[in-house]
């Protein structure tokens, strides 16, 4: 389970990018934890643009889902393959 916060709602867009920033200091070592990475970031993102109608955080949101798929696809990929 992740330990990144599920309701981001009450943050602030700086407490937002500061939770972001901190996710950063311990990298993610394995696909799983790094699709986990990658969903946090896409919804602090997609978080951001709701609020300023920012059209480059909205980009970047859909960028870290992208970044989440691939890594998901690959997990269900390798999987696949142990069976």
């Amino acid at each position: 389970m992740s330990d990144y916060p599920r309701d981001l709602s009450g943050l602030s867009g700086p407490e937002l990018v500061r939770l972001l920033l901190d996710a950063t200091r311990t990298p993610p070592l394995t696909d799983a934890e790094r699709a986990d990475f990658f969903d946090f970031k896409a919804r602090v993102f997609a978080m951001i643009a709701d609020r300023d109608g920012n059209p480059a955080a909205s980009r970047f949101a859909a960028r870290a889902r992208a970044d989440r798929d691939r890594l998901l696809a690959r997990i269900e990929n390798e999987n696949r393959g142990e069976w």
